[in-house]
């Protein structure tokens, strides 16, 4: 069985995640965000969500660089995905749309309709106020963006939502779990 190593920036929809992650066959072992050294042995890093912005948690950000320095995968969620892709350069800015506990429409392009395995458009529930601003920069596979603003983006080492994908407002819920397994793990 995979190992996963979720690290709990003290957010409410923690165990919704990992309940998820649990259900397509991974084990995941839950540690606070400051007992995080890098060190540690899992097979997937997974960035939660959590409150405030990334440069509050600036402490962990070298051992985050080091884990995929190393060829290491994070699956990233909310404040997880804005972290990830604060560290590989780009900006953190105000949501143009700050939204908490609402389901939004995304359109989805066809090679993400194919790789989630959903026609879109899907409907997602999003709960920020700060987003990732996109840039044509980003060397991914697969994204979605929403005016400036990346909302789901996939690379040889990362799988990350600005959204949740966990929440009872995102239909088809596990189709966003799956690719865990298939380019991840």
């Amino acid at each position: 069985m995979k190992r996963a190593l979720f690290l709990d920036f003290e957010d409410s929809f923690t165990f919704n995640l990992i309940q998820e992650v649990e259900e397509i066959g991974v084990s995941v072992h839950v540690i606070n965000w400051e007992k995080f050294t890098g060190e540690e042995k899992a097979d997937l890093l997974i960035l939660g969500p959590g409150p405030g912005h990334p440069d509050d948690y600036s402490a962990i950000f070298d051992k985050i660089e080091t884990w995929l320095g190393d060829g290491k995968k994070i699956f990233a969620v909310c404040l997880g995905h804005q972290i990830v892709w604060k560290l590989k350069g780009f900006e953190i800015i105000p949501s143009v749309r700050p939204i908490h506990g609402q389901s939004v429409e995304l359109p989805i392009s066809q090679d993400v309709e194919n790789w989630i395995n959903l026609k879109g458009p899907l409907k997602v529930q999003r709960y920020n106020s700060l987003a990732v601003k996109y840039s044509n920069l980003m060397d991914l596979a697969l994204q979605i963006i929403d005016g400036e603003e990346l909302m789901l983006a996939k690379s040889s080492q990362i799988i990350s939502y600005q959204f949740h994908p966990e929440s009872v407002g995102t239909n088809c819920r596990k189709s966003f779990f799956i690719p865990i397994l298939k380019d991840l793990l």
